[in-house]
């Protein structure tokens, strides 16, 4: 199958469409609905509470907190779960040492790359103020006029573009995974999608070009300091994938101008790809230090180090079934997103 070979290659949140307002507020109506007219939902909706699945005390902290609760049990009930056996509490237990090993590599390897980098954003400011500046200046005055032109924000957009153009041209991320196989590129490249992976490099260019011509301190991780302390479901989504020439196959049929009975047409029992999109809040707790970026190196400022809490949602997605008929392979997850928690407080309250 073509189409789900294809889907197998994307790893988006596309797979599965974030849950809207109206998706929280049908899906919570539903479970209302059942709790009322059913002693043996009620049942399980507690033994979900209970068990810790569902946790009314740090979703009621959101916006729509309790229409979020209710709609959580209406997901976790989807048939497409139960069909394909998909164990939600496995799924929390792997999920906090997965986001902590996220966390990890991806400023192990910020830090790694750092040198580097600004190695090759001072040259791209040399040769660009080289080539705009009549007479010879000194290294010191060209980095002097960078900082202030970037500072007072009158820098061209067209010269930034031509400056970070410079500095990613060895900074492609995705394809250093594909080349260095063993490398911390490849590791994070392994548990995130592509979006994500090329917008976590474009978060640490912005802030390496931001903190060091603007001579402000960055913040550096103290690596092996990060604790996921608290984490709960915000949402549990799964739906089958219709193939594009499903989809026109349908379409045809329904412009077709002969009545069909469809009661004659033989019975085609067709499993089509199962996606699943999980979302989680969690509360990490890290360590880091105020550091100034000078000559390719991280010194650190008189504010030392110190622990930081903080709330982030992260989306996982994967294939329940990819639409094959043999057996179903073990089912992998990616990291599709990693986003503050602006709905929720800074940190998570039990």
């Amino acid at each position: 199958m073509r189409a789900t070979r294809k889907l197998l290659e994307i790893a988006s949140t596309q797979l599965v469409k974030p849950r809207s307002h109206w998706d929280t507020v049908s899906s919570a109506f539903a479970t209302v609905v059942s709790l009322v007219s059913s002693q043996n939902d009620r049942d399980k909706f507690i033994e979900t509470v209970d068990k810790g699945i569902i946790n009314p005390s740090i979703l009621s902290q959101a916006d729509l907190g309790v229409l979020m609760t209710f709609a959580l049990h209406h997901d976790l009930n989807n048939d497409l779960f139960k069909r394909h056996d998909f164990q939600v509490e496995d799924f929390i237990e792997g999920a906090e040492p997965a986001l902590e090993s996220f966390q990890e590599t991806l400023y192990s390897l910020d830090k790694s790359i750092l040198p580097s980098f600004i190695k090759n954003l001072k040259e791209a400011l040399e040769d660009d103020n080289d080539a705009e500046e009549e007479g010879e200046k000194s290294k010191d005055s060209i980095q002097s006029i960078a900082t202030s032109t970037f500072a007072n924000s009158t820098m061209t957009e067209d010269k930034l573009k031509r400056m970070e153009d410079a500095v990613l041209k060895g900074s492609d991320w995705k394809k250093k995974a594909e080349e260095e196989p063993d490398s911390l590129y490849a590791e994070l490249s392994g548990m995130i999608s592509d979006q994500l992976l090329k917008s976590c490099e474009s978060q640490f260019v912005m802030s390496v070009m931001s903190c060091y011509m603007n001579k402000v301190p960055r913040m550096s991780y103290e690596l092996e300091s990060g604790k996921i302390s608290d984490m709960c479901l915000l949402s549990a989504r799964a739906h089958e994938i219709v193939p594009e020439e499903d989809h026109d196959e349908k379409k045809k049929n329904d412009d077709s101008d002969v009545m069909v009975d469809e009661s004659l047409e033989p019975f085609v029992d067709k499993k089509f790809p199962v996606a699943a999109q999980i979302e989680v809040i969690y509360s990490i707790s890290q360590t880091f230090a105020q550091t100034l970026i000078e000559d390719a190196e991280e010194k650190e400022t008189e504010e030392g180090s110190r622990a930081m809490e903080t709330a982030w949602v992260a989306v996982f997605e994967g294939m329940l079934f990819d639409g094959s008929n043999g057996s179903e392979e073990k089912l992998r997850w990616k990291l599709v997103d990693n986003r503050p928690a602006w709905e929720f407080g800074m940190s998570l309250g039990r």
